[in-house]
């Protein structure tokens, strides 16, 4: 066969593949979603909540993106409990085969666990407060894991705002007993608290808190009364977008390079599902965004190491955990300065703050996530578990 005719072959296999993950993209994008595929144990739920235990199931090596991972005999005493920002679904934990923070922790001798917020409705609106996640949710995921795996004491892993929620309930609620109390070890990734401190949405912040002090807080208090939590209730289709909005071109770019690579069914799958993660987000309750524009991003309460839930305190100032920090180098959201914040109010004697390669997302779940972000880490809480 004349190599006319090989290249000729090879091209028309090429073009026939492109037409037919083409089609199959745009009528059964199902058949490329890979996230959360993962086995599971529901262990309870509350409503939409559920918290979940993922068995240890990898026995033979595996691949994570470019990296072999050799399953460990060791198993840590200390469990893990992963938390997710409110926003998206927990799958994002178990965003594929070969990019799953729930497999990797499992293969480095950790139980794994993990709390899904579920997807609010509309009529969540008023109902999913900030004191409900914190105090109610919170507070029986940790007792469901504390339960299950016979051990008082578990580490925190949150990213974005599910590691302030981490935060929150170690300062009103995860100290209690001696020493660290509940909560061994702590692990936030990008996560703000200092809001003031982000990039021009911090500034605009620091001026709104500013003109509010000079005019006495009065008309923002009276204003928040007017608002019903209803009116800041955040669709998931508005949370994609605004989420896109921090970087438009970056959504360009991977756009033409789907296109490019249309043809590869494997590069398919990693795209899409790494974008079903951007285009299908879920519902962001009301109540609680009220809270988060009010007492954090105009109000920055959280810099000043003391938030109200209800009839709890969350004093960050309290918190003895052992605590490890991320922020990504490039993010557009949480600046570093932002994410550094809990190292001068927290109590920890035990504490370290890492700027690791990487944007908003990419520091939690991109290329290089793995071999930064997530053996870092396993590796510290190894040392502390």
């Amino acid at each position: 066969m004349s190599n006319s005719a090989v290249v000729g072959g090879g091209f028309l296999d090429s073009a026939s593949r492109f037409v037919r993950h083409a089609w199959e993209r745009r009528v059964h994008k199902e058949r490329f979603i890979v996230s959360g595929k993962t086995e599971y144990q529901r262990l309870c739920g509350d409503d939409i909540m559920e918290v979940r235990y993922y068995p240890h199931q990898d026995v033979d090596a595996f691949r994570l993106d470019d990296q072999v991972v050799v399953p460990t005999q060791t198993r840590h005493r200390v469990p893990v409990l992963l938390v997710p920002p409110l926003g998206v679904y927990g799958w994002i934990y178990d965003l594929m085969a070969e990019r799953s923070w729930v497999r990797f922790l499992n293969a480095q001798g950790f139980d794994v666990y993990l709390v899904d917020w579920g997807a609010p409705q509309r009529h969540h609106a008023s109902e999913l407060t900030l004191e409900n996640y914190v105090n109610q949710w919170m507070s029986t995921a940790v007792e469901a894991v504390q339960k299950h795996s016979g051990q008082p004491q578990i580490s925190l892993v949150g990213y974005c705002m599910g590691g302030l929620l981490c935060l929150l309930y170690a300062g009103a609620h995860g100290q209690q007993g001696e020493g660290q109390g509940q909560i061994k070890n702590l692990v936030t990734i990008a996560s703000p608290l200092d809001f003031h401190a982000n990039h021009f949405y911090g500034k605009l912040m620091a001026m709104a808190s500013s003109g509010a002090r000079n005019l006495g807080g009065k008309p923002l208090a009276r204003w928040r009364k007017q608002l019903a939590p209803e009116k800041f209730h955040v669709p998931g289709d508005v949370l994609s977008v605004l989420f896109k909005l921090t970087n438009p071109f970056a959504g360009v770019v991977s756009y033409f390079d789907l296109v490019r690579n249309l043809s590869d069914r494997d590069y398919v799958k990693v795209h899409l599902t790494t974008h079903e993660w951007f285009n299908n987000m879920v519902d962001y309750p009301g109540a609680t965004v009220q809270r988060l524009v009010f007492d954090f991003c105009i109000g920055n309460a959280l810099a000043s190491g003391r938030v109200k839930l209800g009839d709890k305190t969350a004093d960050l100032t309290r918190i003895k955990s052992n605590y490890l920090a991320f922020a990504g180098k490039t993010d557009t959201i949480v600046s570093i300065r932002a994410a550094r914040k809990g190292m001068e109010l927290l109590a920890s004697t035990d504490k370290a703050f890492k700027v690791v390669p990487g944007g908003h997302a990419g520091v939690f779940a991109g290329g290089r996530a793995k071999e930064h972000t997530w053996a870092l880490t396993a590796q510290w809480l190894a040392e502390r578990s």
